[in-house]
């Protein structure tokens, strides 16, 4: 899984794109978009120019949308915060990172405030570092509101685990397992998933 790696801007663009209900993708399906560098031909193509039309996804000002970089951690907050109504929702900055002029401040305070990110130590959030594969796996399971049953996966490690380096002790474990194992589960009252059994 190489947990650690940072994920590019046109792989996030399809796993969000694969998050849409069809309503939403029929309503606002593209194959076009203005960016300098997605040709019609890619494999990112639809995904980008569809969340694109939805306003999800946005471009460099030089009309590019750099796919193959590694995407940050403010943009990726972005595009999750895009998933809810978050209009009205009252969200204070508390990372002394984010400066409240910045183009995402609003984003990652939202964000934070709906229980889609942390921070670091001493209320920092590293806006510009890249996002680890494995951080954003928490975070799509957060907008998803998706948890891995820590206690079933424990007690079938063997069959839950599918990639070699991934450790039981990791703080991602959980959901990572979550997110590349199916199972079937009942939903309890607190929002929490107990898994039945692996599929």
């Amino acid at each position: 899984m190489k947990p650690g790696a940072g994920i590019t801007r046109a792989e996030v663009a399809t796993i969000f794109f694969r998050l849409l209900t069809d309503g939403a993708r029929e309503r606002f399906w593209s194959e076009t978009n203005a960016y300098t560098d997605v040709a019609a031909g890619s494999w990112y193509n639809i995904a980008v120019s569809t969340l694109s039309n939805m306003g999800i996804l946005g471009g460099y000002e030089d009309g590019t949308f750099r796919p193959n970089a590694s995407i940050t951690r403010a943009e990726f907050a972005k595009i999750a915060v895009s998933f809810f109504d978050w209009a009205d929702v009252y969200a204070v900055n508390g990372f002394v990172d984010v400066r409240d002029s910045a183009w995402y401040a609003n984003y990652v305070a939202v964000a934070a405030e709906l229980g889609l990110i942390e921070g670091y130590g001493g209320n920092v959030f590293r806006p510009d570092a890249t996002i680890t594969r494995a951080e954003a796996v928490v975070i799509l399971n957060s907008v998803l509101g998706r948890g891995g049953d820590l206690s079933f996966v424990q007690a079938h490690a063997q069959a839950a685990l599918h990639f070699a380096d991934i450790t039981p002790g990791a703080w991602y474990y959980a959901d990572v397992i979550e997110a590349s194992v199916a199972h079937t589960y009942t939903k309890q009252d607190d929002g929490t998933e107990r898994w039945t059994a692996l599929a």
